[in-house]
This record gives structure tokens, sequence and C-alpha cells, in this order.
């Protein structure tokens, strides 16, 4: 087997292995959500795992007033599958591709509202309050790869160091954000990896030792994989490990300042990433 048969061959296992995590978490309510499904359906047994569901009222729950619609929820959906959906449908729609994607938490989230210039038709943003890195890599190839852009924006951890989603230890954290580098590299997807911001050092759980020990396992994987490093910690640090208080409005979350700081960083490693 030739080299470019082997690295083929690389790329379609590690696709097929994020399309089959993502199929398995839609699935996780899917006897419910068939039940549920109109007869209007446009394929017999089709699973519509991002419509909500009816709630079945305990028997000793209080009656509704007659003609309230039913208490509905959502489909479990833990990588949060379903919230970019119908944006990432209507891109592929019209025929565009996007050029880079943001990936990340609330900190990526919040940039589109701080910056909204930043961002337009191919520069996408596809960030989740709260999220964690297992939430990102399991929405890694509907998020990103299937838009097939040329730079993804990867900025994950603080989270999973404040346990969002349980208990992660660094190594899991770094392996997570590897997994999405491999996924990356095997799309010819070039990977801009920032930093973990700080945070004030009381600061929901995220003490100022593993986000220094973290971001420096990850510049180092940055160097390793010929992936981009943006160190967002030290211009947004006050010099004692805390996020500068002119900063931020809560301790964690960039303010319009903040952002600022951090955007002129940003520019330059994805215009050095496209070139």
């Amino acid at each position: 087997m030739g080299r470019d048969d082997a690295i083929a061959g690389l790329r379609g296992a590690l696709n097929r292995l994020a399309r089959l995590a993502t199929g398995i978490v839609l699935l996780f309510d899917a006897p419910a959500a068939a039940a549920q499904q109109p007869s209007a359906d446009p394929a017999p047994g089709a699973i519509e795992p991002c419509a909500p569901i009816p709630i079945v009222a305990r028997p000793d729950a209080p009656a509704t007033a007659p003609g309230a619609p039913p208490a509905m929820r959502r489909p479990r959906d833990f990588p949060n599958l379903c919230r970019y959906r119908d944006d990432n449908a209507a891109i592929l729609r019209a025929g565009r591709h996007a050029k880079v994607v943001f990936l990340g938490d609330s900190i990526t989230e919040f940039w589109q509202s701080a910056q909204p210039d930043l961002f337009d038709d191919k520069v996408v943003d596809r960030g989740i309050s709260g999220q964690t890195t297992p939430q990102m890599l399991l929405r890694f190839y509907a998020d990103v790869v299937a838009l097939h852009p040329r730079v993804v924006h990867i900025m994950a951890g603080t989270n999973d160091i404040a346990g969002n989603t349980g208990p992660m230890t660094d190594d899991q954290i770094f392996d997570n954000i590897r997994a999405m580098l491999d996924i990356a590299a095997v799309n010819h997807i070039r990977v801009v990896l920032g930093s973990i911001t700080p945070a004030t050092a009381n600061s929901r759980n995220r003490p100022p030792a593993r986000i220094l020990a973290l971001n420096a396992r990850l510049r180092e994987l940055a160097r390793q994989r010929g992936a981009i490093f943006v160190d967002y910690y030290t211009p947004l640090s006050d010099g004692r490990n805390n996020i500068r208080a002119a900063f931020t409005h809560d301790g964690l979350h960039p303010n319009r300042d903040g952002y600022a700081v951090m955007r002129p960083l940003t520019e330059r490693a994805l215009a050095q990433a496209l070139r």
C-alpha cells in the first residue's frame, strides 16, 4: 500500500468514526422520537432527532387547561448537534463552503456578539456556551468538516477544568483536542489552536496551575502537528494568573475590550493559516 492510499484509508476511518459517533448520540432518544413522528413523514420510520417530544404527564400531575398545547422537551443531545444543524444545512444548500470555522464554548459563542464584523458567510461561529471537549469532538464532523473550511479555530478546555460535564483529567482534555486535530488533518483543514484564557483565581473551579499546564501542552501539540498556536492567556492576564479586571465583567468571559485584545492575534494567525 502506498503512502497516498494509507492516508486516504486513515481519512476515511476517522470520518466514519466521527459520523458513527454523531449517529449514536442522535439515536439516544430514537424510540421516543420515532413514536412521535407525524404520519406525513417523508420516509417511513424516519427519525427527526431535533424535533421536540411531548412530555407524558404522570397520572397524579395537575390537569392542563383545555386546549393548552402539550408540554414539550428536546431529545437528549449531549453534543448539541441540533444547535447549528439548520445553519449548516443552509450553507450547504446554497453551495457555499465556509472559509473559517470557529469551534469552542461560550468564549467563542459570545465573540460574534462582541465583534460581529469578524464573522460573515465565510467565517462562521460554532461556539456553544458551557461546552466541553468531548461535546466539541462529537460535533466536529457536523459543525466543521461538513462545511469544508480551509481553517478551523479551536479554543476549548476551560469548561472541562471546571467539570461542566463531569470530572476530566488533563490527559483526557488533551486527548480530545488532539483527536480534533487528527480529524482536521485528514480532511486537509489547517488548525489555529487557541490557548485557554485566564480566569479569576476562584472562578468556578478553574485553577490557574491547570490552565497553564494545559496551555504548555497545547503549544507543544501545535508545534508537533504544524498547527498555529495563539497565546490568548498572556495578553489577557494581569500578571498574577488572573484575567485582567478591565477585560472581563464576570471573571471568566472576555468583554468587548478583552475581545479587542484577542482579535489582532486571531487575525494574524488566520492570515498565516490561509496562505
